[in-house]
Formats: structure tokens, sequence, C-alpha cells
């Protein structure tokens, strides 16, 4: 059984080893076909996120705890069209855009994901 791998270098060593077409055309499929497998590896599941949390974001209710873009965690006490009040601290509201609220933040997931930068445990 070949591996998708192999089918490919084998399809390109038979497409090397055919004489050149005069269709001129065929100069085109392989730009044609690098940028199908950028589009369909990159650009698409990236697109599919952003969808995703736009939908978390429009189900953003007061006391909800959020992160903001600024890295500042804070919770909802209120939504008012594209203004959102932010309480980081005891009486402390920050008016922040909608916008500008990266995602949802819960802290027991963020506690059990390493830092970035940080060495690995030994």
């Amino acid at each position: 059984m070949d591996t998708p791998v192999r089918t490919i270098a084998m399809l390109a060593t038979i497409l090397a080893q055919a004489p050149a077409a005069a269709n001129p055309l065929s100069g085109f499929i392989v730009p044609i076909l690098m940028f199908a497998a950028i589009y369909f590896i990159l650009i698409r599941p990236m697109g599919k996120q952003e969808k995703e949390r736009k939908a978390r974001l429009d189900k953003l209710a007061a006391g909800d705890t959020v992160r903001l873009t600024g890295g500042i965690i804070g919770r909802i006490s209120s939504i008012d069209g594209p203004i959102a009040m932010v309480e980081v601290a005891d009486r402390v509201k920050l008016k922040v855009l909608r916008a500008e609220i990266a995602d949802r933040f819960d802290p027991e997931a963020a506690a059990s994901k390493p830092e970035a930068g940080a060495a690995a445990p030994k």
C-alpha cells in the first residue's frame, strides 16, 4: 500500500519525465495546486475559527469572565451595543469596545496549560 507522500513523489517523477505539453495553460497547474493546498490547509481553518470566536462573543452576557486583547482579565458587568463595561478589580470598571474582547476566559483551563516559553518539568 502506497503512502500519499510516495504516491505524490511517483506522480511528480512521471510528470517530470513526460514530454512538455503544447498547451500553454499547463504551466499554471502547479501554482493553482499550491494555492488550493494553502487555502485548504491555512485559510479555510482560520476563517472557521474566526466564525466560531465571533459566535462565542455574540453569546457573551453580564457576569462572564473575559480576556481582553491587551491581556487584561475581567468580568463583564454590562453590555450596551458595541460597548462593554468590564470590571477588572473591586469598584474598577473599564469601558471597552466589544470587538476588543479576545475571548471568554476559563481560569481552570488556563491553569492547566503550561506557559509559553516555560521549561518542561524534569
